[in-house]
């Protein structure tokens, strides 16, 4: 018997849900991580390339991708 629309809604924002925090909870135990274990001035090196990759993510998901 097939699922109604609105079981499979809440069944797929339940996934989201949890694919988005679970995504968050691991960046936040690898920067953690990295924190301690990397100089300042190494986990500075990361912290730059982390914004850079994130403002490139951006244009990508906008639309600017390669041909």
């Amino acid at each position: 018997m097939p699922d109604s629309l609105r079981s499979q809604t809440v069944r797929g924002l339940l996934w989201s849900f949890l694919e988005s925090a679970g995504l968050k909870g691991v960046q936040f135990v690898v920067g953690v991580v990295l924190a301690r274990v990397l100089f300042p001035e190494q986990f500075g090196l990361i912290g730059m390339l982390a914004i850079f990759m994130a403002v490139a993510q951006t244009f990508i998901d906008s639309g600017f991708g390669l041909p």
